[in-house]
């Protein structure tokens, strides 16, 4: 897996790039032409992004967020680290509406991908609403989620998406289904079609996508890594989610540099034929009621594909937010849902063991150790691992190196110098 910045020329258009190749059939883009935001290509001119941080104001019928910078003022990406056990890109903008008025003057964000071999993410979005300026007035939403699929010209969410288009899941296996297009005209609350994911633990949404991979996104019931004020459909405490109603299609970005138009425009046939367009199916927000997280906020998700489907989704999401008890000899320093990493500083030279006891299966687990510097050798129980089994880099004093393994049981892991 590698990181590169480049041109990209793509529906019409050409812009920078930031391009992530991972060792799956699919990659992650940062495109000048769709202001950075990052986004996972599928195959087929088909594009998906978990969104970004997003605002609204009461007097304007736009929302203030980043792809409204069509000129990119604000919003700038860069490869913080590059190797073939991990990439990291960071992306920089501000929450502006057409006119590059930015709410409350100041409200900005940063967000960090850190990319695996396996094609997985975990996403880290910082807020900073804004305390400067009364431009906005007052906010209506902090949405920091959205599950988007891009749709180059030509192409209909209605031909690549399934007759069951969403899946919401949780860690012990209860899910909400969505046909698409939705049945509803209007919006609806999630918990107000199914009650029972106010007291959720965990989300796992997966778009099911025909012939390519399909994206998924997973998050947290908790206010430490998740941070959300209580939902306003409910009153219960859990991150609001909406569906959109019907089958919403939309054709003011990506690759569009036009900034004339006003509010969510629904793409026209003609629009779709020749023009890349976009389609919503659920959001999800610290608030719908108005209420601003503190300054900053730091959110994580946990983002990709998956071929597997929902159950291939299901174990990864609990693979990150289920970690494995370690004890070992070596300085544990925990477990950091940011990096999806078993952090650890040796007390003395030599060899770091590291004994895994799941309580479920752990996914192609990455550890970050204070050790030195690549090449390295990982036994696995005693047994030495082939080179193609794991990747490993330096990243600054540490080693990150990430395994093409699943730890089912206790697992005795060792890393050694080469």
């Amino acid at each position: 897996m590698n990181a590169a910045r480049k041109k990209l020329s793509l529906w019409g258009t050409e812009g920078d790039a930031v391009i992530v190749e991972t060792d799956q059939p699919w990659r992650l883009i940062l495109w000048e032409k769709a202001q950075f935001v990052p986004c996972w290509d599928l195959g087929g001119d088909v594009w998906f992004t978990p969104e970004w941080f997003e605002t609204s104001s009461p007097e304007d019928p736009h929302c203030y967020e980043v792809i409204m910078d069509k000129a990119c003022r604000f919003s700038e990406a860069s490869i913080a680290e590059s190797g073939p056990a991990r990439v990291t890109v960071h992306w920089k903008n501000a929450l502006c509406d057409s006119l590059y008025r930015v709410f409350h003057g100041n409200t900005r964000s940063e967000e960090y991908y850190r990319v695996f071999p396996d094609g997985i993410a975990v996403r880290q979005l910082v807020g900073w609403p804004g305390d400067q300026a009364p431009d906005g007035i007052n906010p209506g939403i902090w949405e920091v989620e959205e599950f988007i699929l891009i749709n180059g010209p030509g192409v209909l969410p209605q031909d690549c998406v399934e007759p069951i288009g969403f899946t919401l899941t949780n860690l012990d296996g209860d899910t909400l289904e969505l046909e698409w297009p939705h049945p509803f005209k209007q919006g609806k609350a999630l918990c107000e079609l199914k009650p029972e994911i106010a007291d959720w633990s965990e989300y796992v949404g997966v778009v099911h996508l025909r012939d390519r991979p399909s994206p998924f996104v997973a998050f947290p019931r908790d206010r430490l890594l998740f941070p959300f004020a209580d939902c306003s459909a409910c009153g219960k405490p859990h991150p609001q989610m909406n569906a959109f109603g019907g089958a919403s299609n939309y054709s003011h970005w990506p690759a569009n540099d036009s900034t004339e138009f006003v509010g969510w425009v629904l793409a026209t046939e003609e629009e779709v034929r020749t023009e890349a367009t976009h389609t919503s199916f659920v959001n999800c927000g610290y608030s719908y009621a108005g209420v601003t997280p503190p300054r900053p906020s730091s959110w994580l998700f946990l983002t990709g594909a998956v071929t597997g489907g929902v159950e291939e989704a299901r174990s990864l999401a609990g693979s990150w937010l289920s970690p494995a008890s370690v004890e070992s000899s070596h300085l544990f320093e925990g477990y950091s849902y940011s990096q999806r990493a078993y952090c650890f500083r040796a007390r003395e030279a030599g060899p770091v063991k590291i004994p895994l006891r799941p309580t479920r299966p752990i996914v192609n687990p990455v550890l970050k150790l204070y050790f030195g510097r690549p090449p390295v050798k990982v036994l696995w129980d005693g047994s030495p691992l082939a080179e193609s089994e794991f990747r490993a880099q330096a990243v600054g004093d540490d080693v990150v190196v990430w395994i093409d393994r699943v730890i089912e049981k206790e697992t005795k892991i060792e890393i050694a110098a080469a």
